[in-house]
């Protein structure tokens, strides 16, 4: 038996407890009273509402009855002023119209002023109770609003104020009929409105009142209050309701309760009159109004509180019912927690007592067949928790495998087939990949000798019908070529791994005994081949993330050279413009002083012939001859200078054209040959004691391509050139012990023919390779280069045959110029 908690001999801790009956009666009660409380308080409540609601539509339909008889006396005096509108009514003697506006006077005590203005806006006519009447004043009011807004709208309402600082005022403007109207203005005095306001009556104490659109009061019970001009837009009643005005939006409730001037308590009401955006209110005290509701709760505290004596009373004998059962259920549960699991509680009230009983015995009845059994179902639950983690370490293992080898599927596989067959208790594991659609052995556990690459009958089924294939007990034997040691395989379960509806492998397991698997070894078999998808999945993706990232920097280098080379290519085109603009215009100029050189030597020789058969003394003969040998070789050296300017000119020309010659088919190893050559012999004759050595590595393959033949030359000899001078200065700078060597290769790359001219010469400084294309840039010294050289082989390359040229070089080693040259490029160019 289970003892207490508590150490021995402690006492227990006391506290007061309430008896069962107390506590149901006080439940009872407090129920009763709060059931009574919350309809006592609907009920205040919802009669409270009423009344509210009973007083509001009271006071709305007094507000809107007083607002209509307002709008009554408005429309009033606009009808009467209508008598003096009609359109044959400004064409009566003016005697008559006078009299016309006394009688309006007369029938309408509001009005103390009215007047008459033409089509044109001048006052014609006036007559006023205040003032002396006035005729033909001709005051232009033709922009004020009374005169412009009453000829728009037929009817114009100004805005009220007061005069004489007192009494409120309003003037009314209406437009006589026809065509180009005048209009008849009244003064209206709005006093008279207060007859109208004290008529209204609301229970013994409420009142109403008339305020403009600004809040300023027009008419009130105590009119001293609307002879102060009282400005009443700060109550909160009127400071609500002004927003409303105007034909805005309404509120729902237009009610409320607030204060009134004296600071009292009332219910408020108002109702908007359209025309003129006044604004009526009703109010009445709140004790007046809300009388009914005090009432109802009076009555609503008696019932309150004969429903708490009632509940006292049946709270008292329910309880008292309830509590004898109960405490025999007390001393049942008593018992059964001290161990006495035979007690049964006897109980029989008929009611959810009797029934807590019964469940109270089932209890005590099951509790005492689980001690029977509890140690049975402990051991079984243990090995169900050692199962489940083994199964999230093997989980574990294998995800710990995969993250740590994403792009290598072999260890993700060993992991599976290991984990699986000593999980599963199953010595044969194996999983076979689809490659060129056909399984092929991946993983094994087998201890057997390499086994034939096929994955079994079995496994193709499951593969082909992408389903988990189980063969826990054939009728016979199954001779399998891929089976244990015996080749007897028993018991065998497929498992596809499935990658986009598409079998891409196959985990088998196999065993020599009759010892089906279990369905928790399947569904762990079922969560392998899903994480060998995954693994499969992850090594492919990583491939192609490698594959698409090298592709992505290829294309990212190739942009890169393609820019350069077109950044370098609109340079020279630039250039080239600009050197044609030059070279025509100096050529001119540099024609005469080439030609005036030449006959300016001419005719010192005629001169020297001229002045032999003359007599002179000897030292002017002498002297004579000095300054014309003196001149003549000044006139050679201009002769030697202009025609090297004019070969500066001619290459700048060359610099500046689309094309030279005519473009065919040229065999691209014999003219490399024809360049060497001619390179070559004209080095030698340049310098006797040039000697240099040349080797080819043309490419047989390399055939034929569309080119301008002369320009290609042009190209490959001044590379040729530049190589001869580059060997022959490392040789000067080295001594006789280096051998200059200049290399000419070919090579046949289909649409396109590759040159390489290469020499074992000094090499390119980094920052001269960054400007070696730019025209007029040279390294040679002065008379041994133009800097025209490359930038036109540039241009013939690149421009005219839609080709590349670039440069491999080491400093003090070696320098490579590789061109790359479409076979079709002229033509098409030349087409285009």
């Amino acid at each position: 038996m289970r003892q207490g908690a508590g150490a021995p001999g402690a006492a227990a801790p006391t506290r007061r407890r309430l008896p069962l009956a107390v506590k149901f009666a006080v439940a009872s009660v407090g129920l009763v009273t709060l059931v009574l409380l919350i309809n006592g308080g609907i009920n205040v409540w919802l009669n409270y509402e009423e009344a509210k609601r009973t007083a509001v539509r009271v006071q709305q339909e007094k507000a809107q009855a007083a607002a209509e008889r307002v709008d009554l006396f408005i429309s009033d005096i606009e009808s009467q002023i209508g008598w003096t509108t009609r359109t044959e009514w400004r064409r009566v003697p003016l005697e008559q119209q006078r009299y016309d506006f006394i009688r309006l006077l007369r029938q309408a005590p509001a009005v103390t002023d009215v007047s008459y203005l033409d089509p044109s806006g001048k006052e014609q006519l006036k007559v006023s109770r205040l003032e002396p009447d006035q005729v033909g004043s001709g005051e232009d009011v033709s922009a004020e609003p009374r005169f412009r807004d009453a000829v728009a709208q037929k009817v114009w309402f100004g805005p009220v104020y007061f005069r004489r600082g007192s009494e409120p005022y309003m003037t009314i403007a209406v437009a006589h009929a026809g065509r180009h109207p005048g209009v008849t203005t009244a003064e209206v005095n709005l006093k008279l409105v207060w007859d109208v306001i004290t008529s209204i009556r609301l229970g013994q104490k409420g009142y109403a009142f008339v305020v403009t659109s600004a809040g300023r009061l027009i008419a009130h019970p105590d009119l001293s209050l609307v002879l102060r001009d009282t400005d009443l837009s700060r109550l909160a009643q009127v400071a609500r309701a002004l927003p409303a005005r105007a034909g805005g939006p309404i509120p729902a409730s237009t009610s409320e309760i607030v204060t009134d001037l004296d600071g009292n308590a009332v219910l408020s009401a108002h109702a908007t009159i359209g025309r003129v955006g006044w604004i009526v209110f009703v109010q009445s005290p709140v004790s007046e109004a809300l009388a009914p509701v005090y009432a109802a709760l009076s009555q609503t505290l008696a019932l309150l509180a004969l429903g708490l004596l009632l509940a006292t009373v049946a709270g008292t004998f329910l309880s008292r019912r309830m509590v004898v059962p109960i405490r025999r259920l007390q001393e049942g549960a008593e018992r059964l927690g001290s161990g006495d699991l035979a007690q049964r509680i006897a109980i029989r009230t008929g009611d959810e007592i009797e029934t807590l009983a019964d469940r109270f015995n089932q209890m005590a009845g099951r509790i005492q067949d689980s001690y029977e059994t509890l140690e049975a179902k402990v051991e079984e639950r243990t090995r169900d928790l050692e199962d489940t983690v083994q199964v999230q370490t093997a989980t574990g293992e294998v995800l710990g495998v995969i993250s740590r080898s994403p792009h290598d599927l072999r260890p993700v596989l060993d992991t599976i087939t290991a984990t699986a067959a000593r999980l599963c208790e199953a010595p044969d594991a194996r999983i076979h990949l689809l490659s060129d659609g056909t399984f092929r052995l991946t993983a094994s556990t087998s201890d057997a000798s390499p086994p034939v690459d096929g994955p079994g009958a079995t496994a193709e089924r499951a593969a082909r019908e992408l389903r988990i294939v189980h063969e826990p007990d054939p009728a016979e034997p199954a001779h399998d070529p891929d089976g244990p040691c015996d080749e007897t395989v028993r018991t065998v379960v497929a498992v596809p791994l499935i990658r986009e509806g598409v079998a891409v492998g196959v985990l088998t397991l196999r065993r020599a005994t009759r010892q089906p698997f279990t369905r928790r070894q399947i569904a762990l078999l079922t969560s392998f081949s899903d994480q060998a998808v995954i693994a499969i999945a992850n090594t492919r993706l990583f491939e192609e993330v490698q594959a698409r990232t090298a592709e992505a920097e290829q294309s990212l280098n190739d942009l890169r050279l393609a820019q350069d080379r077109l950044v370098q290519s609109e340079k020279l085109a630039s250039l080239g413009q600009l050197t044609a603009g030059i070279a025509h215009e100096i050529k001119n100029p540099l024609n005469f002083v080439n030609n005036f050189s030449t006959l300016s030597a001419d005719l010192i020789d005629e001169l020297t012939e001229v002045l032999a058969p003359v007599p002179l003394d000897d030292a002017i003969r002498e002297e004579i001859d000095a300054l014309t040998g003196l001149l003549k070789g000044n006139l050679e050296k201009v002769v030697s200078h202009g025609k090297r300017a004019d070969s500066i000119v001619k290459n700048m020309l060359l610099h500046s054209r689309e094309g030279s010659g005519e473009h065919r088919p040229v065999d691209v190893n014999a003219l490399v040959e024809e360049s060497l050559n001619l390179g070559y012999h004209g080095a030698r004759a340049d310098k006797p004691g040039f000697n240099v050595i040349l080797a080819r590595a043309l490419d047989p393959s390399a055939g034929q391509a569309d080119l301008y033949p002369q320009e290609i030359t042009r190209v490959l000899l001044n590379l040729i050139s530049n190589g001869f001078y580059a060997a022959a200065k490392r040789q000067a700078e080295e001594g006789q012990g280096f051998e200059p060597m200049l290399t000419a290769t070919t090579r046949d790359l289909g649409p396109q023919v590759e040159i390489r001219i290469r020499d074992n010469g000094t090499g390119i400084p980094e920052d001269v390779r960054a400007k070696m294309f730019n025209p007029f840039f040279t390294t040679k010294p002065a008379g041994e280069g133009t800097g025209l050289g490359l930038s036109l082989s540039h241009d013939i390359v690149v421009k005219q045959h839609g080709g590349m040229i670039d440069v491999a070089t080491e400093p003090g080693v070696f320098t490579e110029f590789t061109i790359v040259l479409p076979r079709t490029a002229a033509s098409a160019r030349s087409g285009a």
